[in-house]
């Protein structure tokens, strides 16, 4: 008797994620505006090499024109390459990226034996700027005095 063939689609695995607190995400403030501004770094260099494709794309297509789309595309393709890594970086730890523009981070987190969610912010002089359930509205920000463990008694920016 033949044994069953597997399904060629892949099994979804189930990934636990590490959930911080309050003291753990202060701490890891330091690391976290490093690599952020670097991912953001990154990003706007794919922006930019995007940018001289298509204008190099535009032109007529003679020598220098197709050697310079050329050199483009391999820095385009590098770029990619540098934020795919740094942003493997944030996903190894748990913290998710959510614009690498504005340098906003998730932190996950639990409050009330529910999923939150920390917002790091790369701009902001105290970096975690506030939490919010994982069913908000991503522009929400609770004030980080309703966390476990967070001894912070008026927001910074009041």
């Amino acid at each position: 008797m033949k044994r069953p063939r597997k399904s060629a689609k892949k099994s979804r695995r189930v990934k636990m994620i590490r959930l911080w607190n309050y003291p753990e995400a202060l701490r890891a403030v330091p690391y976290l505006r490093s690599v952020v501004d670097t991912l953001r770094n990154q990003y706007l260099d794919s922006l930019r090499h995007r940018l001289t494709i298509k204008r190099l794309s535009e032109q007529k297509a003679d020598r220098s024109t197709l050697i310079a789309l050329d050199d483009a595309r391999k820095d385009l393709d590098r770029a990619q390459d540098a934020f795919k890594d740094s942003h493997r970086e944030l996903r190894r730890i748990d913290v998710f990226l959510l614009d690498p523009l504005e340098g906003i981070a998730l932190i996950p987190c639990q409050k009330n034996d529910d999923l939150a969610w920390m917002v790091f912010e790369q701009f902001d002089k105290d970096g975690v700027v506030g939490w919010r359930w994982h069913k908000d509205a991503f522009e929400l920000r609770r004030p980080l005095t309703e966390l476990p463990g967070s001894a912070k008694t008026a927001p910074s920016g009041a």
